[in-house]
């Protein structure tokens, strides 16, 4: 199914969905956003991202696409937030409300919530923002301000996903409202993604930035061509690349415990049981930026902007510990220390958000129907606790693997990928060229 056809077929199913559990008491509500989400507002003011200058339009727009305060429950992992209920499922969550700012530099996708219905859009859409945000979308076309090729790259990457969330009409009540703002910032968010794009040389010239924090940040060095790590495929695309709209590429990559004779069958060995990491010294996810260039065409980069990675030790009793570190992109770190290579480094103890039902979005509110009071509110954690929840307590389940196949039914062998080749992107580029959205965008490089 096409993403731009399951997005709407979300928005959808979810208006139905909501007339029937307890949280909508209008039935008029089926049409339009319901009136009691958790709430979310913009925080005071912009914060300094690109730049230093208050006054300075990228900095304005990171603003509107990224800044959000959030009313937010916490888990057990922070004792403050007692006392705690326990709706039941998933987690035990604080009875009590907070409210969190947060300034959104880092690997997530613009606009969020959504809240399923497009909410973190219609945050900039609605007065008093829609004036500002598109003030400053008109102020930055008309800027001729120098700014780094790797600026430039954040600053797409960001734009173009906001494009594609903009580019759906919202519910209908909500349209009806919003659809011409929607627009309307619609096309300046395209007419800006052509004015930054970077030539194909530029984007070529792009850094490697990786590899200089992993070995600053005792990450593993998954590039490195005698590190023992191997890239891996196996039922392409990724998930991962789904929800990011196709516009990041994301790269799975292991490490033996000890070097195998015959790597092609152990590779395909791991897929029989993808609980058992006994023969694994450790997994990692590295995801990577897609770029529009300047003639309109879709470019892989080498710009890492999220690195999670598991390293399994064993005890001196015979069982794996399995750790857990994310490294995620910082736009204010690499604009102001450009060596840095601008991740910055995450522990299992890090503050994080629960994810709703599998989804990678970021602090998406929950659906705990039951509870009293129902819980809709995104869930804090710790890095630790929301990986286990997906990778199971003890972080020793390989997502890449557990996928549900017929009996006797093995799929296609998994295969080992040439680092340096683009392998995973031109899946991701293959299928982004063929979405809606992107056929749109490329009239603005006509």
């Amino acid at each position: 199914m096409a993403l731009a056809s399951m997005l709407q077929r979300s928005r959808c199913l979810l208006a139905v969905f909501l007339t029937v559990l307890p949280i909508c008491t209008r039935p008029s509500l089926a049409q339009g956003a319901p009136a009691d989400l958790p709430r979310v507002t913009l925080p005071d003011a912009p914060s300094l991202i690109y730049s230093r200058r208050p006054d300075d339009p990228w900095n304005q727009i990171f603003y509107f696409l990224f800044s959000r305060r959030l009313a937010v429950r916490l888990s057990p992992d922070f004792p403050e937030g007692a006392p705690f209920l326990d709706p039941g499922e998933r987690i035990s969550v604080s009875r009590q409300v907070f409210e969190k700012d947060e300034i959104g530099d880092r690997a997530i996708e613009p606009l969020y919530p959504t809240f399923f219905v497009g909410f973190g859009g219609m945050l900039v859409l609605r007065d008093p923002a829609y004036s500002r945000f598109t003030k400053s979308l008109k102020a930055a076309l008309d800027d001729d301000s120098p700014r780094s090729a790797v600026a430039r790259a954040l600053m797409q990457n960001d734009l173009w996903g906001a494009y594609d969330e903009f580019f759906f009409p919202l519910l209908p009540d909500d349209e009806k409202l919003l659809g011409v703002r929607r627009m309307s910032a619609l096309d300046l968010i395209g007419h800006f993604i052509r004015k930054i794009a970077l030539t194909p040389a530029e984007i070529g010239a792009l850094p490697e930035n990786y590899s200089a924090v992993a070995r600053r940040q005792s990450l593993p060095d998954v590039f490195g061509k005698d590190s023992g790590w191997t890239e891996i495929e196996w039922f392409m695309p990724r998930a991962h690349d789904d929800a990011a709209g196709f516009r990041k590429v994301s790269r799975v990559f292991l490490k033996p415990d000890h070097p195998p004779r015959n790597m092609k069958k152990f590779l395909n060995s791991l897929a029989d049981d993808p609980q058992n990491v006994t023969s694994l010294a450790g997994v990692a996810l590295v995801i990577q930026l897609l770029l529009v260039d300047s003639h309109g065409d879709l470019r892989p980069t080498r710009l890492v902007v999220d690195a999670q990675t598991r390293l399994f030790e064993r005890t001196p009793e015979g069982k794996i510990k399995a750790s857990v570190k994310e490294a995620e992109i910082s736009r204010k770190l690499y604009s102001e220390d450009p060596n840095s290579g601008g991740l910055v480094l995450e522990d299992e103890r890090t503050p994080a958000y629960l994810s709703n039902g599998g989804s990678y979005e970021f602090a998406e509110g929950q659906i705990m129907p039951g509870q009293k009071p129902e819980i809709r509110e995104p869930v804090q954690v710790r890095l630790r606790t929301r990986c286990a929840l997906c990778h199971g307590e003890d972080l020793q389940q390989l997502m890449t693997f557990s996928i549900a196949r017929p009996p006797h039914h093995k799929g296609p062998p998994i295969r080992q990928l040439d680092r340096e080749a683009t392998e995973a992107a031109d899946v991701d580029i293959g299928a982004k060229r063929k979405q809606e959205t992107f056929k749109a965008l490329l009239e603005y490089f006509r």
